[in-house]
């Protein structure tokens, strides 16, 4: 028995065999899967020849596979996207059994052993994905940047680099956020700033998205604004979590796993984001798997396995 676990992401793929004992067999990584980055040409090769490769590895055929797992980035956001990789895949898969959803529930199936639960995912974006006990699964948030993305590292990012404007020119009185931000960026002038952000970065998403963690240092070190962005980013967080809580009726110390680099920032937004849901009855924790091996966890129990501790925990020590 063979199940395969396939994470995609916007930068890399992970591809994971496994066999009924949970053994991992194979994991390599690969290229993107993101239909936007690559076209669904070079989509199909390389699902095609990656599910290959890794069979190949453990001298099995793809036919040998006894479900397959599939996390696509960005998969169910575009009806039209939606209908293409469908197609590719009925194509490249043809008898293999499969599901496919997107990249979020692959967060979900590792951070929550595919147990009832929510992961909420605050890295340069942010998205919340769920499932409850009867297999509903939904998601919430994930519109991406400049209409959704609440709570993300991007979200924090813009917030302190206004904040900064403010103390800079004395709307705001003057914290470390100040000093900070110049030693990082070697500022010597009053407006540099503004070269900063739209001349050298050009308003990119993961360079603005680092002053999150600029922003994490502030709050640490006794900036109260920025103790207040992260008390804020913590509410637009869980509302994600609160909301599919909600829809899916979670109760009984449901899991809330988390994941992405704003949760780097430890206790300066885990303290109020427990807070926030100190009226859940949730438990916060981190992510028991790493998401490829969620990816093939959630394929054995697609195919209709109970998933248990010891199977969690021997893919932990993988």
């Amino acid at each position: 028995m063979y199940y395969m676990g396939i994470d995609g992401g916007g930068t890399k793929t992970r591809y994971v065999i496994a066999n009924q004992e949970m053994d991992v067999l194979v994991d390599f990584e690969s290229e993107t899967i993101h239909i936007h980055q690559i076209g669904a040409d070079e989509l199909r090769n390389r699902l095609e020849s990656h599910i290959k490769l890794a069979c190949s590895k453990i001298d099995i055929q793809p036919t040998d596979l006894n479900f397959v797992f599939i996390g696509v980035p960005g998969y169910g956001e575009s009806q039209a996207d939606k209908e293409v990789i469908d197609d590719i895949l009925a194509e490249v898969m043809q008898e293999i059994p499969y599901q496919v959803d997107n990249d979020g529930v692959v967060g979900w199936a590792a951070g929550c052993g595919c147990q009832p639960g929510i992961n909420i995912v605050a890295g340069t974006g942010s998205i919340a994905n769920g499932r409850n006990k009867e297999g509903l699964s939904l998601r919430c948030g994930g519109f991406g940047p400049n209409i959704g993305d609440d709570g993300s590292a991007h979200w924090i990012g813009l917030r302190v680099i206004n904040e900064y404007t403010k103390q800079k020119d004395g709307r705001h009185e003057k914290t470390c956020l100040v000093d900070i931000i110049e030693e990082a960026y070697d500022i010597t002038y009053l407006y540099e700033i503004v070269d900063i952000v739209f001349n050298r970065l050009k308003l990119s998403r993961p360079d603005i998205a680092k002053f999150s963690a600029i922003g994490a240092k502030a709050a640490q070190s006794g900036c109260i604004a920025c103790q207040n962005l992260f008390h804020q980013a913590a509410h637009e967080l869980a509302l994600h979590i609160k909301t599919l809580a909600k829809q899916l009726n979670l109760t009984d110390s449901f899991a809330v796993s988390y994941s992405g680099g704003v949760f780097k920032s430890g206790d300066t937004i885990l303290v109020p984001l427990a807070n926030e849901l100190q009226n859940l009855d949730c438990k916060i924790q981190a992510p028991l798997l790493e998401p490829c091996l969620g990816a093939v966890l959630l394929a054995y129990q697609l195919e209709g396995n109970n998933v248990t501790d010891e199977l969690i925990q021997k893919l932990q020590a993988h």
